[in-house]
């Protein structure tokens, strides 16, 4: 089991680099700077061609790219993910609020979405080619295929404007404790654990139905098990390993769906940062934020595995 872990990690190492080496790519074949993106029309006019050149050199953008996207990779090992070249803030310090808020959000809506989303699945399983089947599926894919900032304009237009209950942007600020974000951001929850209820339900249906199907679990049919027993006892354990490997594809989807909502809301998370760091070139904190996605989409992935592994002994030789 060690070394089926350690192969995993190995993995998840190389493909860390490889977000870092795609993201630092493609923030490079764009046109221009983050020196001419940062500076205004006016700002620019009044600068020579020799002034320019020289604020790249203390910038460091007169630098080769792969010397540059080094020194970043060789800091972020260490935790140092450099300088914004616009204002020289740590970028650590620029994405940690952003961070903690973004969690916040994700982890309040998992909360909500996976206990709700299993037993929707389940029921929607046990009553397979019925009417609750039929409506649920139904449901989940209406839901699964609205984009989220469509069901966030949708949830602002309904409960903001025609019935004026809950605001329809975020009014608490990027330090503030999560009581105040979160008494403001009923809106962003409920839209992407609409979207996520939409996703998981498909996944744990689909497994909850395999399991019913096995023999093992006809056998105890056979044998005058209750549902009960049958559900709880013989179904559920079965579709553990799978509900698993699909709870961590579902937070790398959140995440995606996490930038949007933030948007559509103004929530004070790492996707308004990141939105604001595409537009000012600011290549740093772009690439922080993809490497702290990328890192938390691997661990999820990565512990899935170890439960995996650790359930099945089957799976320590894949």
């Amino acid at each position: 089991m060690a070394l089926a872990i350690l192969r995993r990690l190995l993995l998840s190492v190389l493909v860390l680099w490889l977000v870092t080496v795609l993201v630092f790519v493609s923030t490079e074949v764009l046109p221009g700077d983050a020196l001419q993106v940062s500076l205004t029309s006016d700002e620019a006019s009044m600068m020579s061609a020799e002034d320019l050149d020289r604020k790249r050199r203390e910038l460091g953008l007169d630098r080769p790219a792969t010397v540059r996207y080094a020194e970043w990779l060789a800091g972020a090992v260490h935790g140092d993910f450099g300088k914004t070249i616009i204002g020289g803030s740590q970028v650590s310090e620029v994405i940690a609020y952003p961070l903690r808020n973004s969690l916040l959000l994700g982890l309040v809506t998992a909360s909500i979405a996976i206990p709700v989303a299993l037993l929707i699945g389940i029921a929607a399983a046990y009553w397979r080619g019925r009417a609750p089947d039929l409506a649920v599926s139904t449901g989940a894919m209406i839901g699964y295929s609205i984009p989220e900032f469509a069901s966030g304009n949708f949830l602002i237009l309904c409960f903001a404007i025609w019935i004026p209950i809950f605001p329809a942007m975020i009014t608490a600020f990027t330090k503030d404790p999560p009581s105040a974000l979160l008494s403001a951001a009923f809106l962003p929850v409920l839209a992407i654990v609409i979207g996520s209820i939409a996703h998981l339900v498909r996944l744990i249906r689909a497994g909850f139905i395999e399991s019913l199907n096995s023999d093992y679990v006809e056998r105890a049919r056979l044998a005058g098990a209750s549902d009960l027993r049958l559900i709880l006892r013989h179904a559920l354990p079965a579709s553990v390993m799978p509900a698993l490997n699909s709870a961590a594809l579902y937070v790398a989807g959140l995440l995606g769906g996490i930038i949007v909502i933030e948007k559509v809301f103004a929530y004070p998370g790492l996707g308004m940062v990141l939105i604001q760091a595409v537009e000012k070139r600011e290549v740093a904190v772009v690439q922080a934020i993809s490497l702290v996605a990328a890192l938390i989409v691997v661990t999820m992935n990565l512990l899935a595995d170890a439960l995996v592994m650790a359930i099945d002994p089957r799976a320590r030789g894949r």
